[in-house]
């Protein structure tokens, strides 16, 4: 999940080719990296669409951006909502 969320911040700040190598799971995503509304935006449709999860946008706060591993602890909260409700599903 780590390396697919950089894939897609390297992609949106492609106007920054050393970003990768300044990326790691304490990174902040709101203030290290300079996202503004529109990327931001563009960052959580990406991550939706590559990683196959659902934001839960009344559960999501800035405070899940604080960095890279807390976004990922966020989607992985996500995934299991998910999950839960497809099992209620086939029951």
């Amino acid at each position: 999940m780590y390396d697919k969320i950089v894939d897609i911040l390297c992609t949106i700040k492609e106007d920054q080719p050393e970003l990768r190598e300044s990326l790691s799971p304490a990174t902040e995503l709101n203030n290290d990296i300079g996202l503004d509304s529109l990327q931001m935006i563009q960052f959580m449709l990406k991550v939706e669409d590559q990683l196959n999860v659902i934001i839960d946008y009344d559960e999501f706060d800035y405070e899940h951006l604080q960095s890279i591993d807390t976004f990922m602890t966020f989607l992985k909260s996500c995934q299991s909502q998910e999950q839960s409700l497809y099992e209620d599903v086939q029951k």
